[in-house]
């Protein structure tokens, strides 16, 4: 049994919560439901049907010899190997790497990863005020994703407040023109050094609440930070990224985020991308599906890329976390918008190591809690496709599936396609 066979046989062993809005039970002053979680809520309905219509494509893979021949009556396999969107996660990476924990529990976690997620973002290692520490375990890290085929987010370039950055660098307060500097030397150095498979950028992350740079910088400096890393870095998407937008509902925080997203863009900012952290602490209400939606339509206006890059959800009850976990991530995937989905406590890792260890998918004896299975299954089962047909006469096999990368098993071995266009055909030259 392979790794991905053995993590999917752990997974089955824990069924998916599904319809249990009438049976949950408060834990102590947590929530014990949310609006919407009823089986019956109108936001269902559409929500799937949205994710038949975005997320699924009429494909055709066409088999053919080296003289361009097609190859009839091959029987076929078709199965998604990595999804389109970015189902992720934020390992802590010396759980993964760091010689202090043994080498089979260091190799699960890279199994967790490589089942569960399709992009990672390293959790803290490429934070300004802490990459020189991990830096051995980030370029190990970043190998292992490329050979594995998995995206990388980069989190964060600039987190613009003294408090995020190593001590030494508040010595600079009083001189703008050096800031400015180590700022940009900054930026080209993480650019230079941490590249591969790392295809977007957290260029500026909360905006509202940390801005001591461009108090001493100005407002404009933000617009040179993103032409910076557009310059160095043309092929990378660059997001800007903030809290309590989705969850934590906060109107007033939300439309200021939205405004001045607005006013970047009028000032031609190459902002590729809107990031939405999601954290549920214990004792919110968990924002309703369908509010959800509707928040994420009001900055479809702006014409970028959305993404919920840091989500989780804390709470004792099990059940309801499941549930809504359920329901968060099926509304996020409906949305035409939205292109990915990280959550950012996958794992419990130890106890007393983690500072929200309620919120894990995997506790800390490596199980996977329902709400893990509820990804997983979302993710492997419930949104995956596996067709095995004949290629016709022209060697073709047509098919309706989920967007993303697949393997196409053939007599003649396993080759790769990326489907991600409506009507696609792939030819694959045996």
């Amino acid at each position: 049994m392979n790794r991905r066979q053995f993590l999917a046989s752990i997974s089955a062993g824990i069924p998916a919560v599904s319809g249990v809005g009438a049976s949950l039970l408060s834990s102590g002053s947590e929530a014990a439901s949310y609006r919407g979680i009823a089986d019956s809520a109108s936001w269902r309905r559409s929500a799937k049907e949205r994710i038949e219509v975005n997320r699924k494509g009429d494909f055709t893979v066409r088999l053919v010899d080296s003289q361009d021949r097609p190859l009839k009556n091959q029987p076929i396999r078709a199965k998604l190997f990595r999804h389109d969107f970015g189902f992720g996660g934020a390992p802590k990476l010396r759980r993964l790497y760091s010689q202090e924990y043994p080498q089979e529990i260091r190799e699960l976690y890279h199994d967790f990863c490589e089942v569960f997620f399709n992009k990672l973002t390293p959790e803290n290692s490429l934070k300004w005020k802490w990459h020189q520490a991990n830096e051995e375990y980030t370029q190990e890290f970043l190998g292992w994703c490329e050979q594995k085929q998995i995206s990388v987010r980069g989190h964060c370039l600039v987190w613009p407040d003294f408090r995020r950055a190593a001590v030494k660098y508040s010595n600079f307060k009083g001189t703008p023109g050096e800031l400015d500097e180590i700022i940009t030397e900054h930026i080209s150095y993480m650019l230079r050094t941490y590249n591969g498979p790392i295809d977007e950028w957290d260029v500026l992350n909360e905006p509202r609440s940390n801005r001591q740079f461009m108090d001493i910088l100005g407002d404009d400096v933000v617009i040179k930070w993103f032409r910076q890393t557009a310059s160095l870095a043309p092929g990378i998407k660059r997001y800007i990224n903030d809290y309590n937008i989705l969850t934590k509902d906060n109107p007033r925080h939300r439309n200021i985020y939205f405004n001045y997203i607005k006013k970047l863009l009028k000032r031609d900012t190459p902002i590729s991308g809107i990031g939405f952290q999601c954290h549920i602490p214990r004792r919110f209400e968990p924002t309703a599906p369908e509010e959800l939606l509707d928040s994420i339509d009001k900055f479809s206006p702006l014409g970028l890329d959305l993404q919920v890059t840091e989500f989780d959800f804390e709470t004792s009850n099990q059940d309801l976390q499941a549930r809504y976990t359920e329901d968060f991530m099926t509304a996020i995937f409906s949305h035409p918008d939205m292109v990915g989905l990280v959550t950012w406590t996958p794992f419990e890792y130890a106890k007393n190591s983690a500072p929200k260890p309620d919120a894990a998918l995997i506790d800390r004896n490596l199980q996977i809690k329902p709400n893990g299975s509820v990804w997983y299954d979302l993710i492997n089962k419930v949104w995956s496709t596996d067709t095995e047909l004949y290629s016709d006469d022209n060697g073709e096999i047509s098919f309706r599936g989920f967007k993303g990368l697949y393997h196409i098993q053939t007599k003649q071995g396993r080759h790769q396609a990326l489907l991600t266009s409506e009507r696609q055909t792939e030819k694959i030259v045996i």
